[in-house]
């Protein structure tokens, strides 16, 4: 089998969309499993949605590691978490063999009971806003009415009755884009017109992680609006501005406006982001500068994570998972790009949220590998580029 033609997703959506607009859904579920961006990004969906169907009973399939992002969201009925198999290399085989098997086997009938659970739910809608084959046969077990996707390939564009082009979507903010996935219900004048509030992330925020970042906050000797956080790690190493350049810029930082610089870190990026923090130190005895002006604090929850965003001038760093929950804490942003478009990830308020990204030479080519064996467009962006982006928000230090 082949892709289908554009004509005929056309035509497959005009029916589906006379279908779904006189419809009324009772029962919703959104398929976004993962990765922290996408999850956060992807509260759009369920806002709209609750919007639209305000009494409707609304799940999300999520992997476990969504459980920070999504316990207690307001649009939100319930969450669903699928099972997750982690590979096990051939030694564990070997030396614990019934013990690995007995976990495969718990492994499969927790997936075979997580398919059961979907198919009695008796969903009337499903959004699929990442349509891999594991969420395809999921969307499609589900056996509802309307199953909206997004044109991917024919091993998985079979399991929808409607599918959406997201050949645009990297012109356009995520949180925008996977609004798409509703038009057919919510009409394409409200994608196109959404509420600020639609795009805005959701993080749960207790008052027992606010406790905890305000004591850390005081053992840091942190003011409000007079510390700048910077991220300097990425999931993806092609993704990652050079640490070298993280510390010139934190000295400048130090040096004109007289604020403080804490380093974010998540688990397993410890070690590099301690160098990063002596490495900065070391500059500053050299400028003549007490040392405590770079401060690494412990580990941090999401939502903790998010709260010490907003109290923060501006936050700073690669567009990785920490940057959308500082978006969604409330904080100031600048966001460093290089392979990805700027577009799809940066919040569009641009008062708040600026992206840095060179215009000229290797970027933008969307790889997880680097195909020129360079990496210019994260190693020749300048810390002044960065730098400009901080003062177009005008750090509230300043002020």
């Amino acid at each position: 089998m082949v892709s289908p033609t554009a004509s005929g997703i056309a035509d497959m959506n005009l029916e589906s969309k006379s279908n779904t607009k006189q419809n009324n859904f009772d029962k919703i579920l959104i398929i976004l499993p993962r990765q922290l961006g996408d999850i956060l990004l992807g509260s759009s969906l369920a806002f709209a949605a609750r919007s639209a169907f305000p009494k409707a009973h609304i799940r999300w399939v999520s992997h476990p590691m969504g459980r920070q992002l999504l316990e207690g969201h307001p649009a939100l009925n319930e969450v669903m978490y699928h099972p997750v198999w982690k590979s096990k290399p051939l030694s564990t085989w070997m030396k614990s063999p019934l013990q690995t098997c007995r976990e495969l086997i718990k492994y499969w009938r927790d997936e075979i009971q997580f398919f059961l659970q979907l198919k009695s739910a008796k969903f009337e809608l499903v959004l699929d806003s990442i349509c891999t084959p594991r969420t395809a046969l999921m969307s499609y077990f589900t056996g509802a009415r309307c199953r909206h996707g997004l044109a991917t390939r024919w091993n998985r564009n079979w399991a929808y009755t409607w599918l959406c082009d997201a050949s645009q979507w990297q012109k356009k903010y995520a949180a925008q884009s996977r609004l798409e996935l509703l038009g057919p219900v919510i009409g394409q004048d409200a994608v196109v017109n959404s509420p600020q509030d639609w795009l805005n992330s959701w993080m749960p925020v207790t008052q027992k992680m606010k406790d905890r970042v305000d004591g850390i906050v005081a053992e840091l000797n942190l003011a409000r609006d007079k510390f700048v956080i910077l991220s300097p790690t990425s999931r993806r190493a092609l993704r990652q501005w050079p640490g070298s350049h993280f510390v010139k810029l934190a000295a400048t930082l130090i040096e004109e406006h007289g604020v403080k610089i804490c380093w974010f870190w998540g688990p397993g990026e410890y070690d590099f982001t301690l160098k990063l923090h002596h490495a900065l130190q070391e500059q500053l005895k050299l400028r003549d500068i007490d040392v405590s002006a770079s401060c690494l604090p412990p580990l941090l929850s999401l939502g903790e994570a998010a709260y010490m965003s907003g109290l923060s001038a501006v936050w700073i760093g690669n567009t990785n998972g920490l940057s959308h929950v500082a978006v969604a804490g409330g904080a100031r942003t600048v966001q460093i790009f290089g392979p990805t478009a700027n577009e799809s990830w940066t919040h569009p308020d641009r008062s708040r949220h600026i992206p840095v990204q060179r215009d000229t030479g290797c970027v933008r080519c969307e790889s997880n590998t680097c195909r020129t064996g360079t990496h210019e467009c994260m190693q020749l962006l300048a810390v002044e580029d960065v730098l400009s982006g901080v003062r177009k928000l005008r750090m509230a230090s300043d002020h």
